[in-house]
């Protein structure tokens, strides 16, 4: 809570003072945001309705905390600085949010991203950005190359970095309607008890989004990733952790759509859809058997929002995902699908200020 007041503190003072610098077209968004999650650490049915004996230390199954559910209060600070650069219009954004679980002060993470934006003309801009989560933490695990078998806290780095570029659809019947494609770079780096699991993922993105009709959003978008599990490569030591390879494969399909209204009760209303197959071939240099196993995951949100005033907004939405699991029934794989499988239910409530000096 500590972190939060403070994040919340700084992020007021630096509202403030960019205010006062009149001469430079700046904006910037606050968010506050209230949220619930009800399997916030990812286990699955069989492991919550398992007993284990907890004393609530860092190395228990709960880690530090002692419930499955957590709520959360995440506020975000964005500001982006809109100069021309000869004559072309451009963004430079700058964003931090912090995410705090009252459950587990382990699972409370720090994001911070930049984007650049340069629009060439309408409904075509090039747009690159970086963003980094320094220690996202999912939950302990049991480190499997150290004796006895005990759990670990298991957390990594999130690193991201996207290059995309949108233009209009070359149909002058179609208006108002894009292209956007997108080349992402993703590092994931895990602490010391689970660097089998490196991975660096590239994946490639397009989507078809259109405002063709008034009051109306919609975009549909098909995604390809390719992961390279890169602790594999060199497994010194013979340990137990490097005998899979755990790259994979992702393909998935994503739906955005969204309608506006001009009503007292209701200034939008709105629903994204991503369905997405991850396939794990788990090549070995120890084992001869078949071993492979395939993630399906549903990840829907419906969100509602309503303009308190000019600068002010409310915003409703509910997040539901499901993952589930097959695998080849090697001794290998046998237990992927009882500790894979889970679902999750999010409820946010979100207030969202906008200020401009311009």
């Amino acid at each position: 809570m500590i972190r939060f007041v403070y994040f919340l503190i700084v992020s007021i003072l630096l509202s403030l003072g960019w205010s006062s610098f009149n001469n430079i077209p700046i904006s910037f968004i606050q968010s506050l945001s209230f949220g619930y999650e009800d399997n916030f650490m990812r286990f699955s049915d069989l492991e919550i309705d398992s007993y284990y004996n907890e004393t609530y230390t860092d190395n228990d199954y709960l880690g530090d905390s002692k419930f499955y559910d957590s709520a959360i209060i995440s506020p975000s600070f964005q500001a982006t600085l809109k100069p021309k650069i000869k004559g072309y219009k451009t963004n430079m954004v700058l964003k931090v949010k912090f995410n705090e679980y009252t459950s587990s002060n382990h699972k409370s993470y720090f994001n911070f991203s930049t984007r650049f934006e340069l629009k060439l003309k309408s409904y075509n801009w090039i747009k690159f950005s970086y963003s980094l989560t320094p220690k996202y933490y999912l939950r302990t695990f049991i480190d499997r190359d150290m004796l006895p078998l005990n759990y670990y806290p298991c957390y990594f780095a999130n690193e991201n970095v996207y290059l995309s570029y949108s233009f209009p659809l070359p149909i002058r019947l179609i208006r108002k309607t894009w292209i956007d494609i997108k080349l992402n770079l993703n590092n994931q780096f895990y602490n010391e008890y689970f660097t089998e699991y490196d991975t660096k993922v590239i994946s490639l993105e397009s989507n078809i989004k259109t405002s063709a009709f008034k009051h109306h959003f919609f975009s549909i978008g098909y995604f390809y990733a390719v992961a390279d599990n890169i602790s594999y490569d060199n497994p010194s030591g013979l340990s137990e952790s490097t005998k899979i390879d755990r790259s994979y494969n992702k393909v998935g399909l994503k739906i955005n759509a969204k309608k506006t209204f001009n009503k007292p009760l209701i200034s939008s209303i709105g629903m994204k859809l991503k369905i997405s197959k991850r396939m794990y071939d788990l090549d070995s240099w120890y084992y001869e058997f078949d071993n492979w196993k395939e993630y399906y995951e549903t990840d829907l949100t419906i969100d509602y929002s309503k303009k308190i005033n000019k600068r002010a907004t409310m915003q409703v939405s509910g997040k539901y995902f499901f993952r589930d699991v097959i695998a080849s029934q090697s001794k290998e794989t046998l237990w992927v699908e009882d500790y894979k499988i889970y679902n999750r239910n999010e409820l946010w409530l979100r207030f969202i200020f906008n200020f401009s000096n311009k």
